[in-house]
């Protein structure tokens, strides 16, 4: 899952730092979400989690 790797990383290094604490706690719980659900919704443009929707938006390419 590379590809899922350099997405989140490249998000962390240049949007992460502008999140609010809330955000940030959201980010944190979207990380706990299991790896194929992540994958899915940031890879696949599958529905993503409605918790989840505008988060996912800045992180897909």
């Amino acid at each position: 899952m590379r590809e899922l790797d350099l997405l989140l990383e490249r998000f962390l290094e240049s949007r992460y730092d502008s999140l609010t604490d809330a955000d940030k706690e959201i980010f944190s719980r979207f990380l706990e979400e299991p790896n194929e659900h992540i994958a899915a919704w940031l890879l696949e443009d599958t529905e993503a989690d409605s918790r989840y929707a505008w988060l996912i938006e800045q992180i897909r390419p």
